[in-house]
């Protein structure tokens, strides 16, 4: 029986596919219900592996079973079946194995997945060559040679577009930026928006979009913003009349770089004297900051902010000295100024009904005072320093916070014109505790500590209205840490003795806030 088998070829074939088919089918089936449990790479191995033992049983069946020619259109329509199902089930098992390693950190996480593409289509164009070479008899020789003969009249009229396709190649390969980096190259400076084979499209500051080949920018030198890390380092040249000392000029340049919404605290800003020439120092901003995007904005606000400290600390600019020597008074025109002028200060006191003294004692008071003005944003005094003056905003408003246990900042409103700022620390001699922001252009005159006390031993009941508006203050101040730890707790918090806050006694001196 064995021997009969044997000797009918196509009956062995046939009884072996109608015993393997079932078991194979049985074998794939439970390596499917394994495989699928996966990701898209896995559901794409699993659907190869459906077409690739249909299409080999079609095929041996065919040939081997019903003796069909090779040459049959029937079998070479199943072989080609086969052998495609094999090449995407070799894709696939590959595609698992690629993704299963590309998340760690190894050499496979370093290519690019254009190269990977480019992988990817060799191998089926290999696999078709041999479909149509070894199962359709065609001659691949005349074949590449006609295809070489029209790559290179393709070639020639397309060497500007193929140029640009290995460009981009080789950019996406030796990833040097991606989407979302900041790059500038020649004159522009633009954010990336879209890296394909032919070119790179920027988004430039002025909000348009810029399409740069990838040939011409493979030959030419860029500079990315963005990396190795998306922190940037932007040097801002700004010069003064030589005559300052270079730590005052550091002092006020530094206090308008942290005073920059967007500056980081770490790296911290530095200033650096790069050169004296001319009558003038010439003094170097490094101020770093996370998004480029924001270069014009952080660059402005700094500006702003350096020119209100310069004229805080009483710093020239050249500019400034030159007109002083070369023009006069009525040929300056330097626009409207509402700027309180220190022989109008009482006046303007006085005007605001800030204290109720006399105009003598008025004068007594801002003796050795200073007119300070902040621009928009800036930090007028900081939480936790001990400042041994307080001030009364002259015009403009701005915007108190109090940093509550958590530290958090809680709304503690605005200051206007007639405003005492800083009065709680200053007369207690202790650190303050609230920040105060400039809401627009303030001024504000800061006033001396000893002329204050002065005052304050010829006025009894000057010092005892100071002193009723300091506890009022700090009862605002109680008030609010209470209602702030009674949100974090979530329970109801008895109100703390005033006493208690202030050490016992009114004059004795509080804890350091």
């Amino acid at each position: 029986m064995l021997d009969w088998l044997l000797q009918e070829s196509w009956l062995a074939w046939g009884v072996g596919l109608l015993i393997g088919f079932p078991l194979l089918t049985i074998l794939f089936g439970e390596m499917l219900y394994r495989i699928e449990s996966g990701g898209e790479s896995r559901a794409s191995l699993g659907k190869a592996l459906y077409f690739v033992l249909p299409s080999l049983v079609v095929w041996m069946l065919l040939t081997n079973v019903l003796e069909l020619d090779s040459s049959n259109v029937w079998v070479r329509t199943a072989a080609t079946l086969f052998w495609i199902s094999l090449i995407y089930l070799t894709l696939s098992a590959f595609n698992l194995f690629w993704s299963a390693h590309s998340a760690e950190d190894g050499w496979q996480s370093r290519i690019p997945s254009l190269v990977l593409n480019i992988a990817r289509l060799f191998f089926i164009l290999l696999g078709v060559a041999f479909v149509m070479s070894s199962v359709w008899g065609i001659d691949l020789g005349k074949m590449l040679a006609a295809l070489g003969v029209g790559s290179i009249v393709l070639g020639l009229a397309l060497q500007d577009t193929l140029g640009g396709l290995f460009a981009g190649i080789t950019l996406i390969s030796a990833r040097q930026f991606k989407v979302g980096d900041w790059l500038k190259t020649g004159d522009v400076t633009g954010q990336v928006v879209t890296v394909n084979w032919y070119s790179v499209t920027l988004k430039t500051l002025e909000n348009d979009l810029l399409v740069i080949p990838n040939s011409v920018l493979a030959r030419d030198t860029f500079r990315n913003y963005s990396q190795p890390t998306p922190v940037h380092m932007e040097r801002v040249i700004i010069q003064f009349w030589e005559e300052h000392p270079p730590n005052l000029v550091r002092k006020a340049l530094l206090e308008a770089a942290r005073a920059t919404p967007g500056v980081l605290e770490d790296p911290a800003p530095r200033v650096i004297l790069r050169e004296l020439a001319d009558d003038a120092g010439a003094y170097e901003a490094l101020l770093y900051f996370g998004d480029y995007g924001r270069i014009d904005e952080i660059r402005d606000a700094f500006l702003t902010h350096a020119w209100y400290a310069a004229k805080r600390y009483n710093i020239v600019f050249p500019y400034e000295d030159y007109q002083l020597y070369h023009f006069s008074g009525s040929e300056m025109n330097l626009g409207s100024d509402d700027l309180v002028a220190p022989d109008a200060l009482v006046d303007k006191l006085m005007q605001l009904e800030v204290f109720a003294l006399s105009r003598g004692e008025m004068e007594s008071i801002t003796r050795g005072a200073r007119i300070q003005r902040f621009g928009a944003g800036e930090q007028i005094i900081r939480a936790g320093v001990e400042y041994g003056k307080f001030f009364i905003v002259l015009s403009g408003s701005a915007r108190k916070y109090l940093m509550d246990h958590t530290g958090c900042e809680q709304n503690m409103g605005t200051a206007d014109p007639g405003d005492l700022i800083g009065v709680v620390a200053a007369m207690r001699h202790c650190k303050n505790m609230i920040t105060v922001y400039a809401n627009s252009d303030v001024q504000v005159v800061e006033l001396s500590l000893e002329s204050v006390e002065q005052v304050l031993k010829s006025n009894p009941q000057f010092a005892q209205e100071l002193e009723e508006a300091i506890e009022t203050r700090l009862e605002t101040i109680d008030s609010i840490l209470q209602r702030s730890d009674r949100a974090v707790r979530g329970d109801a918090v008895q109100p703390s003795n005033l006493r208690q806050l202030l050490g016992g006694h009114r004059h004795r001196r509080p804890p350091q806030y």
